[in-house]
C-alpha cells in the first residue's frame, strides 16, 4: 500500500501527466453485495490478467481499502469519520491508519467523498486496475475503456455465507447483510445525486449460481473483446 500511496502522490503533483493520457483506463470495477467476496474475486481476476503479461510495467493491480487510506492520509482526518461515513470498516485497517498519521481535525463528509472520488478517478485514469467498491462504478461510468461488474446473490444465500464466515446466528447475519447492502447502495447513490441515470453494469453475476473461476472466464473473454487486455 505504501508504494501505491507514494505513486499516487508523485503523479498527483505532476499536472503534465494528465495531458499525456489520451484515453483513460483500462479499469474494471467490482460492485458486490454483502457475502459476495469482492476481494477474492479481484485478486484472482488480477492474477489471471497478469498471467500472460511479460512486461512488469504493464501488470494490473487491484485496490480496495487502500483508496480510503490514501484519502485519509491526504486529508489528515480522523479515521473514525470514514468508519462513520461508510457505516463500518475493518478494525485492523483503521488501526493502521491511526498509527500512520496524526489526527488533526474532522473533515465534512462531502470533503471525504471528494477525496475518495479524486483517488478513484486518478487510479482509473492511470489504468490497468481492478477497483472494488468505493463508488467506483459510479465514478468511472464515463471512461470508455472500462468494465463494470456486479456480484449479487439471493438474501438467504448471503445470510448463510455471513453466518458461517463470522460464526454468528442467521438472525444476526441477516441484519448485517441488509444493513451493509443498504449502506453501500446509499454511498454509490451519493455520487449520482446530480446524474440523470443510475449505474449501468456491464455484467451481473449471481454468486449462488457461478463459481469465482467461472465468472472470471466470462470476464476475461469480455475484456478481450473490449480490448481492455491483450
Amino acid at each position: 500500500m505504501d508504494n501505491l500511496l507514494l505513486k499516487y502522490m508523485n503523479e498527483r503533483s505532476k499536472p503534465e501527466l494528465k495531458k499525456a493520457i489520451e484515453a483513460p483506463g483500462p479499469v474494471i470495477t467490482i460492485s458486490r453485495e454483502c457475502g459476495c467476496s469482492g476481494r477474492l474475486f479481484a485478486e484472482k481476476l488480477t492474477e489471471r490478467i497478469n498471467l500472460n503479461i511479460n512486461n512488469p510495467s504493464q501488470k494490473w493491480k487491484w485496490v480496495n481499502k487502500e483508496i480510503l487510506s490514501i484519502a485519509s492520509k491526504e486529508l489528515k482526518i480522523n479515521p473514525d469519520q470514514i468508519k462513520n461515513l461508510l457505516g463500518g470498516a475493518d478494525k485492523n485497517f483503521l488501526d493502521d491508519i491511526v498509527s500512520s498519521f496524526t489526527v488533526k481535525y474532522y473533515a465534512p463528509d462531502a470533503k471525504i467523498k471528494r477525496a475518495i472520488k479524486e483517488v478513484v478517478r486518478h487510479l482509473a485514469t492511470q489504468g490497468k486496475v481492478v477497483i472494488i467498491g468505493r463508488g467506483s462504478e459510479a465514478l468511472t461510468q464515463d471512461i470508455q475503456r472500462s468494465l463494470h461488474i456486479k456480484l449479487y446473490a439471493p438474501l438467504n444465500w448471503k445470510v448463510d455465507v455471513v453466518s458461517n464466515r463470522d460464526n454468528i446466528s442467521k438472525d444476526a447475519a441477516k441484519k448485517i447483510v441488509v444493513e451493509t447492502d443498504m449502506r453501500r447502495l446509499k454511498f454509490v447513490e451519493g455520487y449520482l445525486a446530480k446524474e440523470p441515470n443510475k449505474v449501468i453494469y456491464d455484467i451481473d453475476f449471481n454468486c449462488a449460481k457461478f463459481s469465482v473461476d467461472e465468472m472470471i472466464e466470462v470476464i476475461m473473454k469480455v475484456a478481450e473483446m473490449k480490448s481492455l487486455i491483450s
